[in-house]
């Protein structure tokens, strides 16, 4: 039903399929508004109760725990074991393909593309247990890495730490891949700055200057495998705030990166407009493993040369799986940037 441009959902939906929507609307929140609700219940807690005491244990142990955030230690892992994220999955839905067999006697570094604009199908496959991970690839455990941000938000952070969201930087990577076997670090390289460009149509990624993470996965000694998750970037649909809106005051005030055209998702019960990412099928497909030489202090053409390989291995990757899991003829171009 419409009314005034918007698309209301039908009143007969199943309730299995709303429990889906609040699942992905509750994820949602969690990443955008998760640490500053953290951070409002915390001063709450030491400012107007009788149990100002505990926050302040709290905050102590945040300080003392900082640690966690580049570590290869394991935590809370029953979050990840929570049904509730195969709600999540069912969601869009997201699936895991594997192409390739990687022995637990080693470590991964996970390249993963593309980013969009907030990592669903790699959350779903590498942060919970809610897909077939731990069963198409016995014997390793996945840790997503993310902004170090998230590891100074009040109670959500134990969240993440139960997922093993781990800080994407070298000093963490290296921990998790250095010395370690059945580990797999998985990085989003495009990060932030392929957020902006993560719109339906080609796939724009940024690769030809991210070579940070082959010099990294060198130095550890780890196996790289290009990853592309197909559909990550039609979860969020594009508008355009019109000149001289309050929405172009405000994305210019933010600094916004993409001029003034902005991700849309849709709202509970309507399909128009929102900040809940829409249906839309991902798939995410493991490639060929790249086995890299252990250099502790690689030289630059050893870095340019195994990232010449990536590039060739991730672009292999996509032409020989685009045909089966996009959907829509536009998205059948790979633009590197």
């Amino acid at each position: 039903m419409k009314l005034k441009d918007v698309e209301f959902a039908p009143l007969c939906v199943p309730l299995s399929r709303r429990i889906e929507t609040l699942a992905a609307a509750g994820w949602i929140y969690l990443v955008v508004f998760g640490g500053l609700t953290g951070w409002a219940a915390l001063i709450y807690i030491v400012m107007a109760t009788r149990f100002w005491w505990l926050g302040l244990l709290y905050l102590a142990w945040m300080y003392i725990d900082r640690s966690v955030a580049w570590s290869n230690q394991i935590r809370y892992r029953f979050v990840r074991r929570w049904s509730w994220w195969k709600n999540f999955k069912n969601y869009f839905p997201v699936t895991l393909v594997k192409t390739h067999d990687l022995p637990a006697d080693k470590s991964y570094l996970f390249a993963t593309y593309p980013h969009g604009v907030l990592c669903a199908g790699s959350f779903s496959n590498f942060a919970t247990d809610a897909g077939q991970f731990s069963e198409l690839f016995p014997g390793l455990t996945s840790f997503l890495t993310t902004l170090s941000l998230h590891f100074s938000m009040p109670f959500s952070r134990e969240i993440g730490i139960g997922l093993c969201l781990r800080e994407a930087s070298e000093k963490s990577l290296m921990n998790l891949l250095d010395n370690t076997k059945g580990n797999v670090a998985v990085l989003m390289v495009g990060g932030v700055s392929e957020a902006f460009k993560s719109f339906p149509g080609p796939y724009h990624l940024i690769l030809k200057k991210r070579k940070g993470f082959i010099r990294v996965a060198i130095k550890a000694g780890a196996s790289l495998v290009p990853v592309f998750s197909f559909g990550e970037t039609n979860v969020y649909g594009l508008s355009e705030a019109e000149p001289n809106s309050i929405w172009e005051k405000l994305l210019k005030f933010i600094k916004w990166k993409s001029g003034n055209k902005v991700p849309i998702g849709r709202g509970f019960f309507q399909y128009s407009f929102g900040l809940v990412p829409r249906r839309h099928p991902i798939v995410t497909v493991v490639g060929k493993p790249i086995d890299l030489p252990k250099i502790e202090n690689p030289e630059e053409e050893i870095i340019e040369k195994y990232h010449q390989i990536f590039i060739e291995e991730l672009t292999k990757l996509f032409e020989e799986h685009k045909t089966k899991y996009s959907l829509h003829p536009n998205e059948m171009e790979l633009i590197l940037d």
